[in-house]
């Protein structure tokens, strides 16, 4: 008897430590917002989510660690990573699709790669990204865009830009790698 409820002990606690991890997986959309003039951009492809997600943080360069902020950043964009997740909820959630990582990107001057600034402590989406993943020495830091995020929103911006010279206030967009 006591070898069965020292099994369900261990049972119990291996269940309580595994059952809050969520399952990680890509987005189901990313918005992009800001610029001049205002509008916003969506990422619904799925190709394109999948490598895009808060977890593996391919829109960052990770070797070159935190960068000095831009000097310009009068062009200047947030993005909203969106997911169905039950049970998660803020303020900034759109339906079933709660947000779950947020980033703001200033694109590079001349060509050059662009930055992203992930929030740190006490700034607004912080809490709600580190409840999607905690980068504890990268937060409330600039960091280099990685070559393929920097592609995909020179050419989101550029798209957005040409849609809202048309009347267009908000754009899907799909970009298949390359």
């Amino acid at each position: 008897m006591k070898h069965i409820l020292s099994m369900l002990s261990i049972t119990l606690m291996v269940a309580a430590c595994v059952l809050p991890v969520r399952a990680k997986g890509s987005p189901d959309k990313i918005i992009i917002t800001g610029g001049k003039p205002a509008g916003s951009v969506e990422i619904t492809d799925r190709n394109t989510l999948k490598r895009f997600d808060p977890w593996s943080g391919q829109f960052i360069t990770w070797t070159k660690g935190a960068v000095p902020p831009p000097a310009d950043q009068s062009r200047s964009f947030e993005v909203f990573f969106y997911m169905k997740w039950n049970g998660r909820h803020s303020n900034y959630d759109r339906g079933p699709l709660k947000l779950i990582y947020s980033l703001r990107y200033v694109p590079g001057s001349d060509g050059a790669l662009g930055y992203i600034y992930l929030p740190g402590k006490g700034e607004r989406f912080y809490n709600n990204n580190i409840g999607t993943i905690l980068r504890e020495n990268d937060d409330g830091k600039w960091h280099q865009a990685s070559m393929e995020w920097d592609l995909v929103m020179k050419r989101l911006i550029a798209a957005q830009l040409n849609s809202q010279v048309n009347g267009w206030r908000q754009q899907e967009l799909s970009f298949v790698g390359e």
